[in-house]
């Protein structure tokens, strides 16, 4: 996560952990002394229109009334604080995306719709924060970090942000996987050992424990279950290159599979 965020973008797509969503976004808007944002979008062909924002005026939605609604919960979570309320319908990441525009200095929130949730993590540039449970503090994180020297900047971040939090690093080792050759060539040992040399470092550095997974999977069979065995609070992906996931397959699992909120860094 970013050391300072200026904006929030608390984006929802029905009222499914909305109550969650803006206090997560007004709890790190109060940290950060950041503005927020509140962005409604309408999935037409996933969600039914609730009878009491259905339009009067034919199908769809009346955006008034939902406007209206989001204040109510808006003044009971932060009072009379000042938010920008948009409501749209349809194209949820774009509409995010168009919103954030190029800012890093923006975090995004919203819960997680398996329809939705990929397509934004894949379309922004900024963290995307995804509420999954009503958890409301993170005791227990797991911080999955790649092996260079921007994780510990990225370790040292998170432990000035999450100081309450006990922190537990986790690296997933990836090597290619091809029937066609020989096991030894896929997973090529001095990689490896490198690999579990760097790791260790980073743990001494860092001050803090963690585990090494070696992954020969495209899925992360033993990662997303160690982490679903071990109850985190939440899983932030501490990522610092578009190469981070070896595949897409990777994160979508990690929010399909475990019950706790992400935070991941997208790009």
């Amino acid at each position: 996560m970013q050391a300072k965020i200026q904006k929030i973008i608390a984006v929802l797509n029905d009222f499914t952990l909305s109550e969650r969503v803006l206090e997560k976004a007004f709890d790190f808007a109060t940290r950060y002394g950041a503005v927020v944002e509140v962005l409604y979008v309408h999935e037409t062909p996933l969600f039914a229109v609730p009878d009491y924002f259905a339009s009067t005026e034919g199908e769809g939605v009346d955006k008034e009334k939902i406007k209206k609604a989001l204040k109510e919960k808006i003044s009971h979570i932060a009072g009379e604080r000042k938010v920008a309320i948009f409501v749209n319908i349809d194209d949820t990441e774009d509409r995010v995306a168009h919103l954030a525009g190029a800012d890093k200095d923006v975090l995004i929130i919203t819960a997680y719709h398996d329809k939705i949730t990929q397509k934004l993590i894949d379309k922004v540039s900024q963290e995307v924060l995804v509420i999954k449970n009503e958890a409301s503090t993170y005791a227990k994180m797991a911080l999955i970090v790649d092996v260079n020297t921007l994780s510990l900047s990225c370790i040292k971040n998170t432990q000035a942000i999450f100081p309450d939090t006990h922190i537990h690093l986790l690296y997933d080792y990836r090597y290619v996987v091809d029937p066609s050759m020989e096991m030894d060539l896929q997973n090529v040992q001095i990689i490896e050992d490198t690999q579990k040399k760097a790791f260790e470092e980073i743990k001494e550095k860092s001050g803090l424990e963690g585990d090494f997974f070696i992954d020969g999977s495209f899925f992360g069979d033993d990662l997303i279950q160690y982490i679903q065995a071990k109850a985190f609070d939440i899983v932030y992906v501490c990522s610092h290159g578009d190469d981070f996931f070896v595949s897409d397959t990777l994160c979508q699992e990690l929010l399909d599979e475990v019950d706790c909120d992400l935070l991941v860094a997208t790009k």
